[in-house]
């Protein structure tokens, strides 16, 4: 890996804890301020303020982020600006069809709600304990745009999942299977 990628992935892991940091602060934060006296059980050197609460939170986002950057270095292929994003918009070129996929996409058991809406075919994927991703593929001229999105949009973290979902339709569609 050459520096220029390494210092781009650092930067975006970096934002990424700071992110993920702020939205678990709030809970850890009351989880911490609300416990009465000084934590048992030999921890008697956490005491109860707000420099405790940031480091659990931080602590928090830097394991789940490690574990999301690693799990999407693990799918390989994903071009750069795609690095740990949740939505992913990929372009494919081939020779299938809308309908091809339309099966390949009903016949996998993963999937779900497959229907064509005007000349976009539409998906969900099963997600264990969350609300199904949405898929959308369009054509133009044997250019397929796939697009995979988590169920909500402020959800940013799906351990490269969504990646996944558009690389399994890409390779569909460039070979068949």
């Amino acid at each position: 890996m050459n520096i220029s990628k390494f210092l781009f992935k650092f930067v975006i892991i970096c934002s990424f804890i700071i992110r993920l940091g702020l939205v678990i602060l709030p809970v850890v934060t009351v989880g911490v301020l609300a416990k009465e006296g000084g934590w048992k059980y030999g921890f008697t050197f956490i005491q109860n303020n707000m420099s405790v609460a940031i480091f659990i939170s931080f602590a928090l986002a830097f394991l789940i982020s490690l574990y999301h950057a690693v799990s999407f270095e693990e799918i390989e292929g994903a071009p750069d600006e795609n690095f740990m994003k949740a939505n992913q918009h990929v372009s494919v070129g081939g020779n299938a069809s809308l309908t091809d996929i339309e099966g390949f996409l009903k016949t996998n058991k993963k999937y779900k709600n497959v229907v064509f809406d005007g000349e976009t075919l539409q998906a969900r994927r099963k997600v264990h304990l969350l609300n199904p991703d949405r898929i959308t593929i369009s054509c133009n001229n044997n250019l397929f745009e796939i697009n995979s999105k988590p169920f909500a949009a402020w959800w940013f973290i799906d351990f490269g999942r969504n990646f996944k979902n558009v690389k399994d339709v890409a390779t569909f569609i460039k070979l068949g299977k």
